[in-house]
């Protein structure tokens, strides 16, 4: 998933959510609301999934209002690491080399399982909830 800056329409097989909150972008990318959509979702041939809006709807968006500073904190990481990710990856379009290619790379990695801990704090996930959408 990413925002739209251009003002773009999709076909019938794009799905959009009005907002460009980057909390939003960051729990959707998480690693634990795609395990929730791959379980609620509907699984393609080759493995893929459709990510359609009746599934989309039934994802748990944390909101946070009003809530502790610590929830307040994981927010602010989140939205700042979707920051970073959304920069590196511009630049990784025009990078002019293997070394740089890799950096941003990595950057993205880093932010990503920035993100994904964040979450799985948000939702008060166990070890053993971890390990289960982690793959292991």
């Amino acid at each position: 998933m990413t925002l739209d800056h251009g003002g773009f329409y999709g076909n019938d097989k794009t799905n959009m959510i009005a907002t460009g909150d980057k909390y939003v972008l960051g729990l959707i990318n998480s690693r634990c609301l795609d395990f929730f959509l791959h379980f609620i979702g509907a699984r393609l041939q080759g493995g893929f999934y459709e990510y359609k809006t009746m599934f989309l709807e039934q994802l748990p968006i944390r909101v946070i209002s009003g809530d502790s500073p610590s929830s307040k904190a994981k927010h602010g990481l989140i939205v700042h690491a979707v920051e970073q990710i959304m920069d590196a990856k511009a630049k990784l379009a025009t990078a002019k080399n293997d070394g740089e290619r890799e950096f941003l790379t990595n950057k993205c990695e880093k932010y990503e399982t920035d993100i994904n801990n964040a979450v799985y704090s948000l939702y008060d996930l166990t070890p053993e909830e971890i390990k289960l959408v982690e793959g292991n």
